[in-house]
């Protein structure tokens, strides 16, 4: 007696009605959905995925697939963006440390620049002047700081300022001040602090 015969057409018809009948992971909706919003868990998301697929015989490593193909080209985009210094906190960091046309961070100051002088010392943005224009402040020395951790930023200011009127020269009218970095600065490198003197009055030319 022969054995059965099988129809092949028959048999993956059958095998294709028992797939659609499982039913469809979750975690590859989320992983596609998070893929396509560029989110950080897609990954985690497709691995849960897959391992459900395999184990538990659901469908979806089509979508898995898609999202995961979908968060790689948003990390590619993202890299490309950071490389380029265009990612928007990039730019927003950006706009924030560019100053308008004739404002200066007080730290940049030089020696025998003169500015708006502020009202006190410490640290602020002055707007620069020519010293044969009207200006209250007029830079006199930059003094380094060293390196390493900033100092307790009280003993800054008072030794800096110390340093400054030692060596500024007496100026009937005048006062010496000082600016001083803040934890923020110091962190950026500007390890130093500025003597000028400050003008009771608006006055032209340079302190001589």
């Amino acid at each position: 007696m022969s054995a059965p015969q099988h129809d092949p057409e028959l048999f993956d018809e059958l095998m294709r009605t028992e797939l659609r009948s499982q039913p469809i992971s979750r975690y590859a909706v989320a992983t596609l959905v998070s893929g396509l919003l560029g989110g950080l868990l897609a990954p985690v998301f497709g691995a849960i995925a897959i391992s459900r697929i395999r184990k538990q015989r659901q469908r979806g490593l089509v979508l898995v697939v898609c999202g995961l193909v979908a968060f790689t080209a948003w990390m590619g985009v993202l890299a490309y963006e950071i490389g380029t210094g265009t990612a928007w906190w990039q730019q927003r960091h950006t706009a924030q440390e560019r100053l308008p046309d004739g404002v200066a961070h007080g730290l940049d100051l030089a020696a025998g620049d003169c500015f708006w002088a502020p009202a006190v010392s410490g640290e602020t943005d002055v707007f620069r002047r020519p010293c044969t224009a009207g200006h209250t402040g007029e830079a006199f020395a930059v003094l380094p700081l060293g390196e390493g951790p900033m100092p307790d930023i009280l003993d800054v200011y008072r030794t800096a300022l110390a340093r400054c009127e030692a060596g500024g020269r007496p100026v009937p009218g005048v006062r010496v001040q000082v600016v001083t970095p803040t934890s923020a600065s110091w962190d950026q490198g500007k390890h130093r602090a500025v003597c000028y003197y400050h003008f009771a009055a608006e006055t032209t030319g340079p302190v001589r």
